[in-house]
């Protein structure tokens, strides 16, 4: 009968609404949905929906917490982790059908490429908990001492001053004969469990030993000192705290964890000031330096956030009742 006979293609899987394809795919990971994109266009939009709605549920990092440790190699035992509040991510709207600012002036074809460039931005703070008192060192302000964190400031702080100081900082020491430093930095997305110290599942985000160039150093605090100076006489500052996009001023601040960019650090530079007698040098000659680093903003690409987050979600399903606990126990 005319009635049964049903056309292969008219019972195919590209007969059913999109509403019921994107039902079918949500299960899938973010990998295997990025290989079924070159399947057809159809696909390729409803792949782009998907993983744009999951981009902003992972940026947001609602059920885990980035965790972020930075340490000299002398200074791994002793150095606090530090919590990542989100701030927001670049271009990225609420819209999922591709109307977000990511997507402007780009063709259709392109704009699943386009959230691969996407980064996302976290605040470190450190908690109550991590807080400790530094020793001085008993010959008082050494250069290179982890513990030399004394600086004079010239005059009384003002309410800018002590809005900066909400930043978690760390002091960064040169002897005459260093050119550079050296941080550990490690970031990692943690499922924090019921009690304090306590995390359901870790996850490695990226890694690395960043250099800090005492040139770069000196660059970057002489940039501080001129926007303080801007700020004063009411001109429009280089580096705003708040601005979201990479680029300018906010990438020569940028240090970046690891060689494929995956995560970065924007830091901001003082130089502190010594209560010392002037030495006579020689020309050209190197004296030891101190600076004090603040950590403005961490960099996390968030398709690759996305993927790690996905990865935790993974262990922690096959990990089900276990836990780490991260503390001192003495």
């Amino acid at each position: 009968m005319t009635r049964n006979n049903i056309s292969i293609a008219g019972a195919g899987l590209y007969s059913l609404p999109n509403e019921l394809l994107m039902q079918i795919l949500t299960p899938f990971s973010t990998k295997a949905l990025l290989s079924l994109t070159a399947t057809s266009h159809r696909f390729h939009d409803i792949v782009l929906r998907l993983i744009h709605h999951r981009l902003l549920v992972a940026a947001s990092l609602k059920e885990h917490k980035l965790i972020l440790e930075c340490f000299h190699p002398t200074c791994k035992a002793v150095e606090p982790i530090m919590y990542c509040d989100y701030l927001g991510t670049d271009g990225l709207s609420a819209e999922a059908e591709g109307e977000g600012g990511v997507y402007k002036d780009v063709e259709k074809k392109g704009r699943l490429g386009q959230l691969g460039g996407l980064y996302s931005h976290f605040r470190p703070v450190r908690k109550e908990l991590e807080m400790r008192v530094r020793r001085p060192h008993p010959a008082g302000d050494v250069p290179g001492h982890p513990d030399s964190s004394t600086s004079y400031p010239s005059g009384p702080s003002s309410s800018d001053d002590a809005q900066e100081q909400e930043l978690v900082s760390q002091n960064v020491s040169l002897d005459a004969h260093e050119l550079f430093s050296q941080l550990c930095t490690v970031t990692n997305i943690v499922k924090i469990g019921p009690h304090r110290g306590l995390f359901m599942s870790i996850v490695n985000v990226a890694d690395g030993v960043v250099r800090i160039w005492r040139e770069w150093l000196a660059q970057r605090a002489a940039s501080y000192t001129a926007d303080k100076a801007s700020l004063r006489k009411g001109e429009e500052c280089n580096s705003q705290a708040n601005n979201l996009v990479i680029g300018g001023e906010i990438e020569k601040r940028t240090l970046w964890v690891d060689d494929r960019r995956n995560a970065g650090l924007i830091l901001r530079v003082k130089e502190n000031k010594w209560r010392r007698d002037n030495p006579i040098l020689y020309r050209d000659e190197d004296i030891a330096v101190s600076y004090s680093i603040e950590y403005e903003q961490v960099l996390v690409r968030t398709i690759h956030l996305l993927l790690m987050i996905e990865q935790s979600l993974l262990e922690e399903a096959n990990h089900s009742g276990k836990a780490i606990v991260i503390g001192s126990f003495s």
